[in-house]
């Protein structure tokens, strides 16, 4: 706030100052008003003379004198330093005292239209001729003002400049108020700006990361680039996690978070986060166990991205800091009225710990507990603070119990109206369903009894294969099994027994296909939905998981689609991201470009870049919907790295229809398609556009079957195989040797490499006993290390005999054509860009070319020591190697 913007009626109400007023003239019996900086008075005068009030005020010219009159008298107090008594421009007593704010008078208290003498008539007779009033009337009015003594005076004067000093105290701490928060609104605005710009600068790249390692994906890659992509995706999304993290805490600091509530089914958000946190365990020896309540009420009333975000971030936390054991997810609810109910939620789990002192931390901005011992975990520390204040900001509260070394529980509740009681999971016809499990796990065996008592449903448990027979007994319809006790006699026994509908319950990234009518196979975690679900003889969804081909179950070949965004990089992700959905896809890279374009087609769909150069998105729909009527119903559909709050109200505002935020995931574009694009354009495929092709290869000892289901074309097959096959001696040998050196970290990595790579070409076997010993590496245990490693290397190096006729070794080529200057030169300089680059793709590409031409025996050995650092992706070592040549070909090097 800057002084000249001072306002006494932006520091104390017109309201305050009145009855301050009141009660000084009550008390005093002499008028008095409180004015502005400018004499201009704020307040009415209740004790005004008829002199001053009829005649004196009521004359333009009288009216400006009386507020210079009231300016001066207070800036002769300001001088001063106190109240003054002086004569008015007609002859009465006043006095006046300043009102001051910061040291500069943001108004005064004048009062008075008092006498103290007999007043010159004469001299009011010519006054009045003067200021335009009658002259008569102007008199009489005259000798009606009350005539007071002097000591009367001082004493009204001195009381005044103490009312003057409280109201000059009260606008001086609001002026220090209203300062603050300005420089309060002023930081948060700031701050809010930065972050809003970090938002757009930070998604911009990171559309493109994401966005190209996904398409890179679809392409035919060997297993090891795949999996380098897949953890560059997952690497971008955890820094995507942690940006909205940070904005997420900004937006609820600056008090920008609003909870926005509908209609939504816990049963669906619960689905929802099962999956979310099925992919953060991965590969962990942890079991997701859902300890629902059936009896919850099928549709709440709430903020269900909000409910959702504090859960993901109870639970990532948990996978997060526990390596084995269990995290339960508990869902229940306690009725409060008629139509709401406290939904309690609770995260357990069976990990770290935390230490009694730290509990206090908690729920800290930036604070990640025993960050030594956790300096692997990634994260801000933001979680917990942001899922605490979404709690509060619900209405609800959050709490945390844990015993260090053996796990914690984090719990909270919130309010939720209840928009339809009835009860989310029941099973129909109870009373003629006897079911049974056969489970490994003890938590899963313990958790599977208790949903089945909550559901109703009798159940009991087998120790082993060995009880089959009590399945007969007791005349079981459903059987559980879990898949590690699912053995040939298990196989066997449902083969027998048609009649028993059995469902094998596989973990979350497994994939089993079977032809029995009578097996069901179904994807961990199994509770009550699902349970209720097969026993109530419908379909479970096993497709948990990924992006997979139900989601790209349509296309669009008649659709019109234009996307417009000035940077090329995004433009290739969108319209790569949306090629299978085989849409005519038309880019532009301005807005300007964008309604030129329009100008001369009709699209069907428009999606929009926010900022752009010259005309950025906003701007360009204003065009297209103000110049172009046959675009009013056309949807445009905002694409923004600008992800905070408020921004999907803005882009509606200002004409667009909906937004994606960057960076752009595929099911959230396939959503907004599926929403927008005219119905009649959208055409539903029966089939998968991905398709698999039908296994025709039979190699011994390979499941090409298999492979084939992961890898999607025979194409892609062989050249993996390709990989897998020439690689094997050397990884074979590299096993073995850390082995012996008993270097667990190292060959725990390589079998685990060995796992993966196995499974992929079909090689089970092989990769569940590498699988055996990649957790005997983990286990730091030796003595299984030494007595299964030769059997693990025996049985891989036969696949080098299994595989040698399918890749016959090329004979040696005859170098016949001689290396000039020329193609030298032109093989440095090609090589040293494709290092500068790093693109060791092109760098092996050219390394080949020039094995084909006639080398000295250096030469040859340079050449094939630089094929194998491309092969390790070692560009530093290439870019030696390639120094020697050149040192070579200069003479500086002998043989």
């Amino acid at each position: 706030m800057g002084d000249g913007q001072i306002k006494l009626i932006d520091l104390i109400s017109v309201e305050t100052l009145q009855n301050i007023q009141d009660a000084f003239e009550d008390i005093c019996n002499i008028a008095v008003g409180i004015s502005d900086e400018n004499g201009v008075l704020l307040t009415e005068t209740k004790s005004a003379t008829e002199f001053c009030g009829k005649y004196n005020k009521k004359s333009p010219l009288g009216r400006t004198r009386c507020e210079q009159c009231d300016k001066e008298g207070s800036e002769r107090a300001i001088k001063k330093g106190g109240a003054v008594i002086y004569h008015c421009h007609s002859g009465l007593v006043d006095f006046a005292a300043p009102i001051i704010a910061h040291g500069k008078r943001v108004g005064g208290i004048v009062g008075g239209q008092i006498r103290t003498e007999e007043l010159d008539e004469q001299k009011l007779a010519e006054y009045a001729v003067e200021i335009g009033v009658d002259p008569e009337e102007y008199l009489e009015a005259a000798r009606k003002i009350r005539y007071v003594e002097t000591e009367e005076i001082n004493r009204s004067a001195k009381f005044m400049q103490q009312i003057a000093a409280v109201i000059s105290d009260m606008a001086y701490d609001r002026y220090e108020l209203l300062r603050t928060k300005q420089e309060v609104e002023h930081a948060a605005q700031m701050k809010s700006d930065f972050l809003a710009n970090m938002s757009h600068e930070i998604r911009t790249p990171m559309n493109a990361v994401i966005g190209m390692a996904e398409m890179a994906l679809r392409e035919e890659l060997p297993p090891v680039a795949r999996d380098y992509i897949s953890q560059i995706i997952a690497s971008g999304k955890t820094l995507l996690t942690i940006i909205n993290d940070i904005l997420d805490l900004s937006k609820v600091e600056a008090g920008k978070m609003a909870i926005e509530e509908e209609e939504y089914e816990p049963m669906s958000l619960i689905n929802d986060v099962a999956n979310i946190i099925n992919t953060r365990i991965g590969e962990k020896d942890v079991e997701l166990i859902l300890d629902i309540a059936p009896n919850l009420p099928c549709k709440l009333w709430g903020d269900l991205n909000r409910l959702k975000q504090v859960i993901i971030n109870l639970s990532n936390n948990a996978v997060k800091f526990t390596n084995q054991g269990k995290v339960v997810l508990h869902v229940d609810y306690k009725k409060s009225t008629d139509d709401s109910i406290l939904l309690e939620v609770a995260v357990q789990d069976t990990g770290i710990g935390i230490k009694e002192e730290d509990l206090i931390k908690l729920f800290q901005a930036f604070q990640q507990l025993d960050s030594k011992r956790n300096r692997n975990i990634e994260g801000t520390g933001l979680g917990l603070t942001i899922a605490e204040k979404i709690v509060t900001l619900m209405g609800g509260e959050i709490k945390v119990e844990s015993e260090y070394g053996k796990g914690s529980t984090f719990s909270f509740w919130v309010p939720q109206k209840v928009f339809d009681s009835k009860p989310s999971v029941c099973v129909e016809k109870v009373d003629v369903i006897n079911a049974a499990g056969l489970i490994a796990n003890d938590f899963l065996r313990a958790h599977m009894e208790r949903d089945m008592e909550l559901l109703g449903v009798k159940y009991f448990s087998l120790e082993s294969e060995e009880q089959l027979n009590l399945l007969e007994e007791k005349k079981v319809t459903h059987f559980f099994a879990g898949q590690a006790m699912f053995s040939p006699r298990v196989m066997e026994f449902v083969i027998g027994h048609p009649e028993l509908k059995t469902i094998l319950m596989i973990d979350f990234r497994e994939y089993i296909k079977t032809d029995l009518q009578n097996l069901l196979i179904v994807k961990k975690p199994v509770y009550v939905l699902n349970i209720a679900s097969i026993l109530n003889g419908r379909d479970v969804d096993i497709s948990m998981g990924g992006l997979g081909n139900e989601d790209c179950e349509f296309t669009a070949p008649e659709a019109k689609i234009l996307i417009v965004d000035d940077n090329a990089i995004n433009l290739t992700v969108a319209e790569g991201l949306l090629r299978p959905l085989n849409m005519q896809i038309e880019t532009a890279l301005s807005g300007k470009q964008a309604v030129a374009m329009i100008s001369e087609k009709m699209y069907d769909l428009i999606f929009m870049d926010h900022m752009m150069p010259e005309l950025d998105g906003v701007e360009t729909t204003h065009i297209i919907r103000r110049f172009h009527p046959e675009y009013k119903d056309v949807p445009i559909i905002a694409l923004t790295a600008n992800a905070v709050s408020g921004t999907k109200e803005m882009f509606l505002a200002e004409g667009m229809n909906d937004f994606v935020a960057k960076p752009i995931e595929m099911r959230t574009i396939l959503t907004k398609l599926r929403a927008w694009l005219p119905k009649e354009k959208v055409k539903k495929v029966t089939s998968a556009i991905y398709n698999q092709e039908q296994c025709q290869i039979e190699i011994p000892e390979l499941n090409a079957e298999a492979a084939l289901k992961l890898l999607g074309t025979e194409k892609l097959f062989w050249a993996v195989l390709k990989d897998y096959y020439n690689a094997i001696e050397k990884k074979a040998e590299l096993i073995g040797q850390l082995e012996q050196k008993e270097d667990w970290h190292n060959y725990t990595i390589e079998v685990h490499a060995l796992k993966s790579a196995s499974r992929q070409v079909g090689a089970l076997e092989l990769s569940e006993l590498a699988a055996e010993m990649e957790k005997a590496g983990n286990a730091n245990n030796a003595n299984e290390i030494h007595r299964k490693t030769d059997s693990l290397l025996k049985k891989y190096r036969r696949y080098s005999d299994i595989l040698r006729p399918y890749f016959p070794q090329q004979k040696e080529m005859v170098y016949e054509q001689e290396v000039t200057p020329e193609i030298e030169k032109d093989f440095v300089d090609k090589m040293s860009n494709a290092l500068d680059e790093l693109d060791m793709d092109v760098a092996g590409e050219i390394l080949s070319q020039m094995s084909s031409f006639k080398n000295d025996k250096m030469k040859k050995d340079l050449l094939k020591q630089m094929q194998e650092a491309v092969g390790a992706y070692d560009s530093m070592l290439c870019e030696e190697l390639l120094c020697k040549w050149i040192m070579l070909s200069n003479g500086n090097v002998k043989e």
